[in-house]
């Protein structure tokens, strides 16, 4: 299976900055709907997004709504609340959602974090499916290897391949093709259930009937053992629950930097505004306003009349606080165009955003001295930013 680090998308999402305008195509609003071919990549945030046309690249998208229903040519990377593709992907599909459908064909591996998951009679996965979820339904045909983890697991269909699967309950129908390992609280095993290669199993009732699902030869053995590999692959399937859960952090905060940097592109530019060069005085400023605010908003809701302003302050604080990366990132993005003399259009600027987004969020990762520099790097962009608000020219925003 094809694997892509974060470091490798980061520095994908920072490389992209130096293509030419056209090959970036983002799409903002509270609905987007793609009814044309488009040329090159889709960076698309909405609160609904349809895609009905090809798309002849790569589609990143944050939504509480995604419905594919044409041929996206390369991957298809979302965070999403609802998923539902319909047409075909021509490489890989990479989703983190609430309830995801995939009834098209995928013609590289799918990889899903997700609280419900189907996947549809018709349809074919013709690389490796790996999925960690509530609740996991597999009715089509998946071509390589198959990795399911889920509190309950349902396979109706076909694996060309080996397979493994780890559930709270599993029932399985289908055909395997390959060596199976399964562990679950409890298999159930259905009148289509059949084994051409050996499978090992535990549930934690004991032993099970195989007797009419083994074909050719193949043999069932029970593994005690699986017991405490169920249990490492519970912890292999939450860091990779961790890194769904980064993935749809950094799709949502680049669906901010989007809205940020369309509706509010002028203060940014101004919060941007020698910073390299003041870092330490923004710095200072971003501590205040870290510090200070909390207490203000107190004094403020101790007065009673100053209990809507003060509401209205914490609001914004906390605002400011969830969306600190994504904040610093678009504040860094205007930062580095003006001190290196750059002339971004208004996509690039975008991306170099998104790119420095990702590094800010990776930077966090490393103990103790990533998050020392990530909270100087928040402290210096909201600096930028409370200077802007107090500078605030008469035409505003």
């Amino acid at each position: 299976m094809k694997t892509i680090s974060f470091w490798t998308g980061a520095a994908l999402l920072l490389f992209a900055i130096a293509l030419p305008a056209q090959s970036a195509n983002i799409l903002t609003g509270e609905s987007v709907r793609i009814a044309q071919p488009v040329d090159g990549n889709v960076y698309a945030g909405a609160g609904e997004i349809t895609i009905d046309a090809v798309v002849n690249g790569d589609v990143t998208a944050g939504a509480g709504e995604l419905r594919v229903s044409d041929t996206i040519r390369r991957d298809l990377i979302v965070g999403g609340g609802r998923v539902r593709v319909d047409g075909v992907i021509g490489e890989d599909l990479r989703c983190g959602g609430g309830e995801v459908t995939l009834l098209g064909n995928v013609l590289g591996d799918v990889v899903v974090g997700c609280g419900q998951l189907e996947i549809g009679r018709d349809a074919v996965i013709y690389g490796d499916l790996v999925v960690g979820g509530g609740k996991v339904r597999v009715y089509g045909r998946v071509m390589g290897s198959v990795i399911l983890a889920g509190g309950e697991v349902g396979f109706e269909g076909t694996a060309e391949k080996d397979a493994e699967i780890r559930g709270g309950d599993v029932r399985l129908d289908g055909v395997f093709r390959g060596p199976c390992k399964i562990a679950a609280e409890t298999i159930e095993l259905g009148a289509g259930a059949a084994f051409y290669q050996p499978v090992r199993y535990w549930q934690k009732a004991g032993e099970l009937d195989f007797t009419g699902h083994l074909r050719e030869g193949a043999t069932a053995a029970f593994d005690t053992g699986l017991r405490q590999d169920m249990r490492q692959t519970e912890w292999q399937y939450f860091s990779r629950g961790l890194s769904v859960f980064f993935l749809f952090r950094l799709l949502a905060g680049s669906v901010l930097i989007v809205t940020l940097l369309l509706l509010f592109e002028r203060f940014f530019r101004r919060a941007g505004e020698g910073l390299p060069a003041q870092w330490l005085h923004r710095f200072g400023m971003g501590m205040l306003y870290l510090i200070g605010l909390p207490v203000a908003v107190i004094f403020l809701f101790i007065s009673v009349i100053g209990i809507p302003v003060g509401l209205f302050a914490l609001f914004f604080y906390l605002f400011s606080l969830l969306f600190a990366p994504s904040l610093s990132a678009a504040v860094a993005a205007n930062a580095v165009e003006q001190y290196q003399g750059y002339t971004w259009n208004r996509g690039q600027r975008i991306l170099a955003a998104m790119g420095l987004l990702a590094a800010v969020h990776l930077l966090s990762w490393i103990p103790f001295i990533g998050v020392l520099l990530t909270l100087v790097v928040i402290g210096i962009a909201l600096g930028g930013i409370a200077k802007a608000l107090v500078t605030r020219p008469a035409e505003g925003f």
